[in-house]
């Protein structure tokens, strides 16, 4: 008899992290507010950017200490920091310092509670259908980027910006009694107890398949905003909202393919879907052309992410998850990073369509360096082998 999916802990962590990313995901719409204060693109980027330096550089930390100090801390203190910021957002009343400050704590704060939700996410998900799980954990974070900005404008519409940050701020405050029972370190297997973390050559191609991904995924996430408003494309939650749909449809439906299949089946595709979809993006000449684009970015994205995950779950060991899972989410941040300080002056110089064609070559290069730096099916799948051997209670 299968393992429950959404029950006890796990559901309390998934639930958790939902109310977590509807704040996060509210200031998706932050560059609206950047260019009603007169940012350019380049300014936008490295507004925007300045979340994840700081998350990376958090993660370096978080990483060395999650193992030992317990996500459920993490997780509580990310969440209450991510509603101060949110507050705070309603004194800056020009471009300046005050605006990099608060994007920098949002950084900080967001390894904390990602790190930390994902990684309880991982040990407290049925061992046998773990990519299907983490695919539904994931849709905790795919509905908030259909909500958050979808609302967001109405909220902004009706408000202002002062509402939605807010709004923001009390959605944070809602996972705090959410964790309690929920264990900070779940018991690990006996035979993973004691050792450093043996990060392998896969670990390293893994790491940088993300920071490609994250690039691509950066490039979509900082300036679509912007892109739809400059051409007269309606509303940005018609963008967020369709990549929303596919990519909680992908991992509801198809979450647990690559535990039969195998991890590379699914995501090279998938990457290569990336790419199509970047591309797509710079040829959209209306709303449907938009909505399509969305559509295809969020399946990409809906089976990329959560089998990556799953398989650097299955190549690390227990014992050192919360730091591997910390490594992981910062490479991807590298890759969101990097991208909008670069692209930022990229659209800037060759304009937002030439831009996405150029962000559309890194899930590619993705896809490349998993292909010839991963390990066959055999070692991909070996998570769904090791049930027993990797219960948690």
């Amino acid at each position: 008899m299968p393992t429950p999916l959404v029950s006890g802990p796990f559901a309390r962590v998934t639930v958790a992290n939902f109310f977590f990313f509807l704040n996060f995901a509210s200031f998706f719409l932050l560059p609206l507010h950047l260019k009603a204060l007169g940012a350019t693109e380049g300014v936008v980027g490295s507004v925007m950017g300045t979340t994840q330096a700081a998350s990376l550089v958090a993660t370096l930390v978080v990483g060395t200490v999650i193992d030992r100090v317990g996500r459920r801390r993490f997780f509580v203190l990310g969440t209450a920091g991510m509603t101060l910021a949110a507050v705070a957002y309603l004194l800056p009343e020009r471009i300046g310092p005050w605006l990099y400050v608060l994007r920098a704590m949002q950084g900080v704060c967001f390894a904390a509670a990602f790190a930390a939700s994902s990684t309880l996410a991982a040990e407290l998900a049925p061992a046998d259908r773990r990519a299907q799980a983490l695919g539904i954990f994931g849709v905790s974070t795919l509905l908030t980027h259909a909500i958050a900005p979808a609302v967001g404008e109405e909220i902004i519409q009706r408000g202002g910006f002062n509402a939605l940050f807010l709004t923001a701020a009390v959605c944070t405050l809602i996972p705090i009694p959410l964790l309690r029972g929920v264990p900070s370190r779940p018991r690990m297997p006996v035979s993973t107890v004691g050792g450093g973390l043996r990060l392998s050559a896969t670990h390293g191609v893994l790491f940088l398949t993300m920071a490609l991904t994250g690039m691509g995924f950066g490039a979509v996430n900082t300036f679509v905003p912007t892109f739809v408003r400059a051409h007269n494309l309606g509303r940005v939650g018609f963008f967020y909202g369709s990549y929303s749909l596919t990519a909680v449809l992908t991992r509801v439906v198809g979450g647990g393919l690559s535990d039969s299949l195998g991890r590379r089946a699914i995501v090279l595709p998938a990457l290569l879907g990336f790419a199509s979809a970047i591309l797509a993006l710079a040829a959209v000449q209306n709303v449907w052309m938009l909505v399509f684009a969305g559509l295809l970015f969020g399946a990409a994205q809906g089976m990329s992410y959560p089998t990556l995950q799953a398989f650097l779950i299955d190549v690390t060991p227990w014992n050192q998850l919360g730091r591997s899972q910390a490594y992981f989410n910062g490479a991807f941040n590298l890759g969101v990073m990097s991208s909008a300080f670069l692209f930022g002056v990229v659209a800037d110089a060759i304009g937002q369509r030439f831009m996405f064609c150029v962000a559309a070559v890194t899930p590619v290069l993705a896809a490349l360096v998993f292909h010839a730096g991963s390990p066959g099916a055999a070692v991909a799948a070996r998570g769904a082998a090791a049930v027993d051997e990797t219960t948690v209670s």
